[in-house]
């Protein structure tokens, strides 16, 4: 009889498969239970047969399914067998009849066990077992008939003890589903839910007798699948629906589960739904179903002549046949549910692994960049190789051999480029966001594309990427940067990386507006490159270009760099200049220190020209001239003679003093301070600013205030103010010998207070220091006494400490350690 056909669905999660060959079963299987490879059909006239499944492998590497029969058992009753319960831990079988009767068996010899009768229970209509429960011994639930209340009894190796019971319930049940504290209870038309904690009850939703048969499956943790009418219910341990129904097409009369679909069998069809998404996965015609019963992922479907399995097609393979017709959504939801509850199974993991991957590159190619590079990150795949999907990043190296490029035909030349341009932009930031994440992982291809997606994405880390000198390809690189009109980051990556000449090449261009880039910061760059290396050949080769292009960034790179330059080189560039060739010059002098007296003679000639200018600004002007003085007064190194004669017959009157004191003409110097010019405190200055010989200048100056020939009685009154001041230095004896006689003491009283004072200082400091020296003196000579006058003596066994000879003569040498030597000795250590 032909009982099945397949039909054309997008998933075929299991293959329909008969495990035994037609016999005689003697009757007409009611129910099944089974437990690892032990299988148990009870029938209707009350047998119970016991199957084992076995596996051998057939000749195209496949595995072969086959059960054989090995016992039966034979309840006393003989009559028809509805329920079948399976007790590894103890060697039971437990089986209810229709007449509401319970029967206990050995589950290997298949022999009744006599033992149980005194304690069986009566009227039972169904059994459960306590699905959660770490026991040796079977915890077991039972519905009796007529009794609106479930017992509790634990089935051991002999009898069965009863516990508690659970009473006024809202009806009689039918079935119970018993799972740690919580009962499910399915009534004659309803469902409910009973808390064994709590000991509530609470009512579920309703079901038709008449077409719908109640069932119950734990499908995980708190979870729990409720046939209804047309509808699977999903529920959780409150009671409350915590996934979308099961819309059957066909009502089933059996449901089974394997993780994760539940299969629904009925009069004419066998329909699979997962429950990742609650959708029909798989239907194939079936009839004659009169028993099923599921373990462990395995599904038997028992009819009068032939036992089934349901064998679940490896989850790998339906992921493959997934995301091969495009159901990629579905596809990756069954991998998850796969890979958590694979462990050790390295091939399969593998091959999951790599259908992701494959994922990826088909979302990727619709746009779906979000779940793409979701999937890349899950599966570890290497940033490399997703780099080659991006025409844009080209060209490629040669890919490895799982590389993504080989997953999908159409992954060749993603038509990236292709794209408008925001479009484009989401691309190329999804990668450079996917390496970024995985920056641990370096090499020169990928340092290469991480730069050029930066250039496309975020040119404001272009600069930091490449300060860290990451191993990029200099060719590759340089080409995609001009391509894009990047110039100014053509010379970064030059300067970067050491080809100076070549950075300062592409961005003089720049600068002279050569080539355009809105990134060029300008001249900055070029001078603060130069300036870090300081390269003197770099610099005098630029300079020319850049004094044209700006003089004052010119001047900074000549005043700050560090390089030795070539300054009459520098100079002459300048001379059109004046003001930049005297800050240089200030650079050269005082900066760097130059000893050359053409230098120093030029600065003190740019000065004179600047001040003369009559363009140059009042202000400046004044500037510039107390610059002039400080150079005339502090430099030795310009030619005296010719600033001098430039300046002779002109009103740098005091210049001139001070060139006349550089000449050692201080007498002149001081007259032009005190008669052309006429500013007494401008010469008095002159002589305590005066390197050296204050106490002679102040002399010369005090002898010019009392010169006979002057009449100037201004000049006489400045002299005694002159003399009195605290700040005048003099050798007061030479003073006393040119004071007019006719000056009354109260008149320089200050002076002689001073001078007394002096006096008085250098005689007490006179009398210490003679006292000191002869203290000094004294101990000298006590020390020279002690070292002399000791008495040495010497004996035959008196050695020189030399020449390790004795001493023949009475005469020797000490050391102050004490040490004898032989005269002629110590004259040859010391």
């Amino acid at each position: 009889m032909e009982r099945k056909h397949q039909q054309q669905q997008p998933v075929k999660a299991f293959d329909l498969v008969p495990v035994i060959e037609y016999q005689s079963f003697y009757g007409v299987p009611s129910c099944a239970a089974v437990a690892g490879n032990d299988l148990y059909i009870g029938y209707t006239n009350g047998h119970v047969r016991h199957f084992l499944l076995s596996t051998s492998p057939t000749a195209n590497k496949k595995t072969k399914y086959q059960l054989k029969y090995l016992d039966e058992l034979t309840n006393v009753t003989k009559r028809r067998v509805v329920q079948i319960i399976v007790a590894p831990t103890i060697a039971r079988i437990i089986g209810v009849t229709e007449n509401q009767q319970v029967f206990v068996g050995d589950m290997f010899s298949m022999v009744g066990a006599s033992s149980y009768s005194r304690s069986t229970p009566k009227s039972v209509t169904y059994m459960t077992t306590n699905e959660t429960s770490n026991s040796y011994d079977l915890e077991v639930a039972i519905c009796q008939a007529k009794k609106k209340s479930i017992s509790f009894i634990v089935v051991t190796a002999d009898r069965f003890i009863s516990k508690q019971e659970i009473s006024n319930l809202t009806g009689v049940p039918i079935k119970v589903h018993w799972s740690g504290s919580i009962l499910l209870i399915a009534y004659e038309s309803d469902y409910s839910l009973y808390n064994m904690m709590s000991r509530t009850e609470t009512l579920l939703f309703p079901y038709n007798p008449l077409t719908c048969s109640p069932e119950f499956i734990a499908l995980q943790p708190e979870q729990f699948y409720l046939n209804g009418d047309s509808l699977g219910m999903i529920i959780n341990q409150t009671g409350e629906v915590c996934k979308a129904p099961i819309a059957w097409v066909n009502q089933p009369v059996f449901v089974a589960y394997s993780s994760p679909y539940i299969i629904g069998i009925s009069s004419s069809v066998i329909q699979v739904y997962s429950l990742l998404d609650q959708q029909l996965k798989q239907k194939s015609g079936f009839t004659h179903a009169l028993a099923t019963t599921h373990f462990s992922g395995n599904v038997y479907i028992v009819t009068e002549d032939q036992i089934y399995m349901l064998l679940p097609v490896p989850a790998e393979d339906q992921v493959e046949r997934l995301v091969d017709s495009g159901s990629l959504e579905q596809a990756m939801a069954l991998a998850d549910e796969t890979l958590g509850t694979l462990t050790r199974n390295a091939d399969k993991i593998k091959k999951l692994k790599y259908l992701r991957q494959k994922t990826a590159v088909l979302y990727f190619l619709r746009g779906n960049l979000t779940e793409a590079f979701d999937f890349f990150t899950r599966t570890e795949t290497p940033p490399l190789e997703v780099a080659y999907l991006y025409d844009t990043l080209g060209p490629h190296a040669t890919p490895s051999s799982h590389a993504l490029l080989a997953m999908h035909p159409t992954a060749t030349h993603p038509p990236i480029s292709t794209l408008d341009s925001d479009t484009r932009y989401k691309f190329h930031q999804e990668l450079l966001h996917y390496i970024t994440k995985n920056s641990a992982i370096s090499s020169e291809e990928l340092n290469t594309y991480h730069l050029k997606l930066l250039c496309l994405v975020d040119t404001k880390r272009v600069e930091k990427f490449l300060r860290d000198k990451p191993r990029i390809k200099m060719n590759d690189v340089i080409a995609f940067l001009k391509n894009l009109g990047l110039h100014y980051f053509v010379g970064f990556y030059y300067a970067t990386y050491g080809f100076l000449s070549e950075a300062l090449e592409q961005w003089k261009a720049l600068e002279l507006d050569e080539v355009k880039d809105i990134f060029y910061p300008g001249l900055d760059c070029i001078i603060n490159l130069l300036l870090r290396d300081n390269i003197t050949q770099l610099i005098m080769d630029n300079i020319p270009w850049i004094v044209e292009r700006n003089t004052g960034k010119g001047i900074k790179l000549l005043v700050e760099t560090s390089a030795e330059l070539k300054d009459d080189t520098i100079l002459k560039l300048l001379e059109a200049k004046p003001a930049y060739m005297t800050r240089y010059l200030e650079h050269v002098v005082y900066g760097k220190g130059t000893e050359s007296s053409r230098n120093h003679t030029q600065l003190a000639q740019q000065y004179i020209t600047i001040i003369t200018d009559v363009t140059t600004a009042k202000t400046l002007a004044l500037r510039t001239r107390d610059k002039l003085q400080y150079h005339l007064l502090h430099s030795d190194r310009y030619a005296v003679s010719l600033i001098l004669n430039k300046l002779q017959n002109t009103i740098f009157k005091r210049e001139l003093a001070i060139l006349y004191g550089k000449r050692k003409e201080h007498e002149k110097a001081l007259k032009v301070l005190v008669h052309e010019i006429g500013d007494t405190a401008a010469a008095e200055e002159y002589c305590r600013s005066w390197p050296s010989g204050r106490e002679e200048l102040h002399l010369q100056l005090l002898k010019l205030y009392l010169d006979s020939k002057a009449t100037d009685e201004r000049l006489s009154a400045r002299a005694v103010d002159f003399l009195n001041s605290r700040h005048s230095v003099f050798n007061y004896s030479d003073v006393y010998e040119i004071i007019p006689d006719h000056w009354p003491i109260a008149m320089i009283l200050p002076f002689i207070y001073r001078s007394v004072i002096s006096a008085s200082n250098t005689c007490r400091v006179t009398r210490i220091m003679k006292g000191l020296s002869e203290i000094e003196w004294a101990r000298a000579k006590e020390e020279h006494a002690e070292k002399t006058s000791r008495v040495i003596t010497i004996t035959s066994g008196t050695y020189c400490e030399f020449c390790y000879r004795p001493f023949t003569e009475t005469t020797c040498s000490v050391n102050p350690k004490g040490n004898v030597y032989h005269p002629h000795c110590l004259k040859q250590i010391t």
